[in-house]
């Protein structure tokens, strides 16, 4: 549950200054250089496709976030944010615990939530020190490489502001990998289950940027399919259908629209009705990318996905772009074909989601070929 305290205040304050879409070009080669990282995986153990994603939305965040390059395989920081995302997810999730309905229940001895909760909590505060100590220890050592916490740290402050960084930097890490790996998987299964579109987005790139290099942030205006693909991948499956629930912070009852809401009431966003409304969106189950082209464009999904108002993601703008990216390069790089099963007919990945905060499909297989011997020449020589 979450309530607008005034550390919140604090924590987004922080966010704000280093994630706003003005201050993201600074961070964009730490995020190029993660996808690249990525395409290289994909050629090398493409059976491997989810775990690369997982793999590299929590390494982009580490990295951004703390300055640390995290190892291929196994790496620790990575697999507790794991950990930490997972409790997350399942605590977050409305109905799963009473005790958000029936307060009371927390005076109850031996209650076995209150095991779990001391549980996720020791996890948590791992997360919140272990990289902390990192970025402190390269920083005496005068060899911090750019971050958010290192851009913090240096900021003037108040002594009881500077003491809620690790929080800051812990609900960005543990947060936005998440998040990210919902979105760019289900790019991959909108790529299978919708080839043409996979085809008219890669023409685009091939028409705008040749044959001879892969696109950059730069090239984000002139990819206006690509653009709508990306928008059309956050609305087909939000990647968190009710968002957050949040706690009405006024000590009164408010009005919305002529509703009463009682004060200190749980408010939920049905964000999937919203960008599946047949009034808003024509056949809202399809996956279409022109929706969002021509004069009679429908509305951006971006608008809604990521929240409302003060309560609004503010890590959107770094999702954003590490999704785009992904969504854009591997286009470029890779044909995503699915697998061919019993008489010749493609194995096409579920649309049944997982029932959690954020949402994942199903496991799924994918076959990803180069889209040409250049191409795989291109991916192998990377510099990283």
């Amino acid at each position: 549950m979450a309530d607008y305290s005034e550390q919140t205040k604090v924590i987004r304050r922080y966010m704000h200054s280093s994630m706003s879409t003005k201050a993201m070009p600074d961070w964009q080669p730490q995020q190029e250089q993660q996808v690249y990282r990525f395409l290289q995986k994909l050629l090398h153990s493409p059976e491997n496709l989810l775990a690369h994603i997982r793999h590299t939305a929590g390494a982009t965040v580490v990295r951004l976030t703390y300055g640390y390059t995290p190892k291929d395989e196994g790496d620790e920081y990575i697999k507790q944010a794991e950990l930490v995302m997972g409790a997350f997810s399942l605590a977050s999730t409305p109905g799963a615990f009473l005790v958000d309905t029936f307060p009371i229940l927390k005076y109850v001895p031996w209650a076995p939530f209150k095991r779990i909760a001391t549980k996720w909590r020791n996890q948590l505060t791992e997360l919140i020190d272990l990289p902390m100590e990192f970025v402190r220890e390269q920083t005496q050592r005068g060899v911090a490489e750019p971050s958010f916490v290192a851009e913090w740290l240096e900021e003037p402050g108040h002594k009881s502001d500077k003491g809620l960084i690790p929080a800051a930097a812990a609900s960005l890490y543990a947060g936005g990998a998440d998040t990210t790996v919902s979105a760019v998987t289900s790019f991959f299964v909108a790529m299978l289950h919708y080839p043409e579109t996979q085809k008219l987005a890669q023409k685009e790139i091939e028409e705008v940027l040749g044959k001879d290099r892969l696109p950059t942030f730069a090239d984000r205006a002139s990819l206006p399919y690509v653009e709508a693909v990306f928008k059309e991948v956050m609305r087909w499956q939000p990647l968190a259908p009710i968002g957050i629930p949040h706690r009405l912070g006024s000590k009164s009852d408010d009005e919305y629209n002529e509703m009463r809401i009682p004060a200190n009431s749980m408010v939920i966003a049905n964000i999937w009705h919203m960008l599946r409304d047949p009034s808003v969106y024509r056949s809202p189950e399809v996956f279409d990318p022109s929706r969002f082209l021509g004069s009679n464009t429908e509305p951006d999904p971006g608008e809604v996905v990521f929240g409302f108002g003060r309560r609004r993601c503010p890590g959107m703008a770094v999702a954003h772009s590490s999704v785009w990216l992904s969504i854009a390069l591997t286009l470029a790089a890779y044909d995503m074909i699915a697998p061919v099963v019993e008489h010749g007919n493609p194995e096409l990945p579920s649309l049944e989601y997982s029932n959690s905060t954020v949402r994942h499909p199903k496991p799924f297989r994918c076959n990803l070929l180069p889209r040409s011997e250049k191409m795989k020449k291109m991916i192998e020589d990377m510099a990283l």
